[in-house]
């Protein structure tokens, strides 16, 4: 009986001494990339901008919308309200104005946003809010700069929303990066990378479960054309790509895009192909967001159609935290490209030198 429980308690250790090391392979701790520029970087710190965790172009208006709030001062339980900053892409000295100052009559902390663009020329954003320790997708008429707030969605549905995506003035698509809201079950779920997070499609007037059985669905996009959906996974360390019905809103899975990370936010260029905000060593990031003086990588990756429905993924952006840590998001804007972070009081204006489809020589 001794000798059994002997064995029994080695090969409890072996079982244990093998998870933690493909856990640690995962989280990126013997990764080495070696560093990437996209080109000229500027930081931009004025207008009260912390914490860009998501950003929306629109190339016709010449604006980006940046979404965010100080997390770690929500954290230690510090008062604080978000905004959607609006940047005039044409100036380079602008400074982001807040355009949800007295758009909310209660308080705004907002994550993921979506643009979307009517056929009708009008413009709907849509932003998570996590206000008050409550979840909401709250619904903006785009007026340029100006930001109209015209709805509230809330429900069951919303269990930990991270990303959305507007597919219509009234209907979306939205991540839930966990299936439990806290305690230890949602600890388990996250260091046993279970695959049991969701996307919940809202079509004008009820939730519906369009996606499940994920590992940390996190960011989600839409091409151009409303046929297709993208997700990360973040857990997986992979891009879902799925076909979509524009009518009925039901995706089938298409393909599957293993990246070196966890992937975050995606961003859909004019050409099809998806910028990719990821982090590719998650300890450093966890770490990063307790004490900011701990630097966590930024990398983005440029993804391309390989022509046979799913995408090749390529380094486009490489540092090591120093010229911005935890990057998030990353969004294009002619030959010039936007970084945001989770927790940084800034973002980055870049000049993409290699931007495919534009002559950067002049």
């Amino acid at each position: 009986m001794l000798r059994f429980a002997g064995w029994a308690f080695l090969l409890l250790l072996v079982a244990a001494g093998v998870w933690g090391y493909f856990l640690a392979v995962d989280a990126g701790v013997f990764l080495t990339i070696p560093p990437k520029a996209v080109g000229f970087c500027s930081p931009v710190s004025s207008g009260g901008v912390v914490g860009v965790e998501d950003l929306a172009v629109d190339e016709d208006a010449h604006l980006a919308y940046l979404s965010g709030y100080d997390r770690r001062a929500n954290v230690k339980g510090v008062p604080v309200r978000g905004a959607i900053w609006v940047y005039d892409l044409q100036q380079q000295q602008a400074a982001p104005v807040d355009a949800t100052a007295g758009a909310l009559p209660y308080g705004f902390l907002p994550h993921g946003i979506s643009l979307y663009r009517g056929a009708d020329g009008k413009r709907t954003l849509f932003a998570i809010s996590h206000a008050g320790g409550k979840h909401s997708i709250e619904i903006f008429d785009v007026d340029g700069k100006s930001l109209s707030h015209r709805g509230t969605i809330t429900g069951g549905a919303l269990v930990s929303p991270n990303d959305v995506v507007g597919v219509g003035p009234d209907s979306f698509y939205v991540t839930n990066d966990h299936a439990n809201v806290s305690g230890w079950n949602r600890t388990i779920e996250d260091f046993g990378r279970f695959r049991v997070t969701t996307v919940q499609y809202f079509d004008g007037r009820v939730f519906r479960t369009a996606i499940s059985g994920l590992g940390g669905s996190n960011g989600i996009n839409v091409s151009a054309d409303g046929r297709s959906l993208y997700v990360s996974a973040a857990s997986e360390r992979a891009i879902h790509v799925y076909d979509r019905d524009p009518q009925t809103g039901s995706v089938m899975q298409r393909a599957v895009v293993s990246v070196p990370g966890f992937p975050d936010n995606i961003d859909v260029e004019s050409d099809g192909s998806l910028l990719l905000a990821l982090h590719s060593k998650i300890f450093d990031l966890l770490a990063h967001a307790q004490d900011p003086a701990k630097l966590s990588p930024s990398h983005v990756m440029l993804l391309t159609a390989d022509g046979k429905g799913s995408f090749t993924p390529k380094t486009i952006y490489y540092n090591d935290g120093g010229e911005i840590s935890g990057a998030s998001v990353a969004s294009a804007y002619g030959p010039a490209i936007l970084i945001g972070s989770i927790f940084e009081n800034k973002f980055l204006s870049c000049y993409w030198k290699d931007r495919p489809g534009f002559d950067t020589r002049d």
